[in-house]
C-alpha cells in the first residue's frame, strides 16, 4: 500500500497505452454495440474496425456508459494498491459515466474517492490524465492537484471539425448544434464544447477554411495562456490535416504536446473524419513540471 492517489480514466479519454502502463493508469471501458453484439471500448474492438462498421455496416452502432459495476470493480482494484482515487470522466454533458462513478463514490466512501467531470472527452481528457500522473509522480498532494485539474479544466478548449452531424444526431450527442442539421449542404461544420455540450461554432466551406479558423482560435489561445499543452485527435489519416498540424506546430511553443488517434468509442459518435485540437493553460505553480 502507498500513500500516493489511483488515477482512474474511462476509456473515451483515449489515453495512450503506452502512457497508461507508464503511469499505472486505471482504464474502465465504455461499450460499443453493433447491432446485437457488445464490445469492449479497446479491448474487444479497435478504432480501425469501427471505422470499417461506420463505413460499411448496415447495423445501428452505438455505445453506452461503463456502468456502476464497471466502475465498482475499478475503484475496488485501485484501492488494493491505492488509499485514495482520482477520477477522471468524459463530460457529464456526453454521458452519464460521471455520474455514475458519483454513485460509486458515495456508495464506497467519499472520503477516499473524488470524481471530477472534465466537461471534455478524448484527448482532452487525456491532458488531465497525463498532468495528474506527472504531479502524482512528482510527489504532489492529492488536493493540489485536484485544484490544478479544476482549473484546467475552466480553461480547456476543444475544437473540431466532421464531414457530418448524422453520426452526433444519431447517437444523441448533438447538444446545442442540433440547429445545425439541414443547414450545411457544401458545408462542413465547426463544434466545440461549451461547459462539456457540444456546441456550434461556425460552418465553413471545405477543410481548408475550417483548419484556417481552428488554427487562428487556438493561437489567440496560446498567446492569451502563454504556458499550455495542447493536442491534437483524429479518425481517418487524413494529410490535409496532417500539414495543418505541422505549420500550427511551428508557431506554437506548448509545454506537452499529444498527437493520438480517436478511439471506437468516440468515432461512434463523430464518425471517421473527425479533426480536432486541444488547448489547456498549464497552472503556474505547475510549469516546471514540464521541464
Amino acid at each position: 500500500m502507498t500513500n500516493k492517489f489511483a488515477i482512474i480514466t474511462d476509456s473515451t479519454s483515449d489515453f495512450p497505452e503506452e502512457l497508461k502502463k507508464k503511469y499505472d493508469i486505471f482504464i474502465v471501458p465504455a461499450r460499443v454495440i453493433i447491432g446485437e453484439k457488445e464490445y469492449l471500448d479497446r479491448v474487444g474492438i479497435t478504432r480501425e474496425e469501427i471505422i470499417y462498421q461506420l463505413e460499411n455496416s448496415k447495423e445501428k452502432i452505438t455505445t453506452t456508459q461503463p456502468s456502476p459495476k464497471d466502475i465498482q470493480e475499478a475503484f475496488s482494484d485501485a484501492l488494493e494498491k491505492y488509499e485514495k482515487i482520482l477520477f477522471l470522466s468524459v463530460s457529464s454533458g456526453l454521458s452519464a459515466t460521471f455520474q455514475n462513478g458519483m454513485l460509486v463514490a458515495k456508495k464506497m466512501g467519499k472520503e477516499k474517492i473524488v470524481c471530477i467531470d472534465t466537461k471534455t472527452v478524448s484527448n482532452g481528457t487525456a491532458l488531465l490524465v497525463y498532468h495528474a500522473a506527472i504531479r502524482r509522480e512528482q510527489g504532489t498532494k492529492l488536493d493540489k492537484v485536484i485544484d490544478e485539474i479544476n482549473q484546467m479544466v475552466s480553461s480547456l478548449k476543444l475544437i473540431f471539425i466532421v464531414e457530418s452531424l448524422d453520426y452526433l444526431h444519431r447517437g444523441g450527442r448533438i447538444g446545442k448544434a442540433k440547429h445545425l442539421i439541414g443547414t450545411i449542404l457544401n458545408k462542413k461544420p465547426i463544434l466545440n464544447l461549451i461547459d462539456g455540450e457540444i456546441c456550434a461554432l461556425e460552418t465553413v466551406k471545405g477543410s481548408k477554411a475550417g483548419f484556417e479558423l481552428m488554427g487562428n482560435l487556438i493561437q489567440q489561445l496560446a498567446d492569451e495562456y502563454k504556458n499550455y499543452c495542447f493536442a491534437t485527435a483524429y479518425g481517418k489519416d487524413n494529410p490535409q490535416f496532417n500539414n495543418f498540424v505541422s505549420k500550427l506546430k511551428e508557431n506554437l511553443n506548448p509545454l506537452h504536446v499529444f498527437e493520438s488517434p480517436t478511439g471506437a468509442g468516440v468515432l461512434t459518435h463523430v464518425g471517421p473524419d473527425v479533426e480536432a485540437v486541444i488547448i489547456l493553460k498549464v497552472p503556474e505553480d505547475a510549469v516546471n513540471s514540464y521541464s
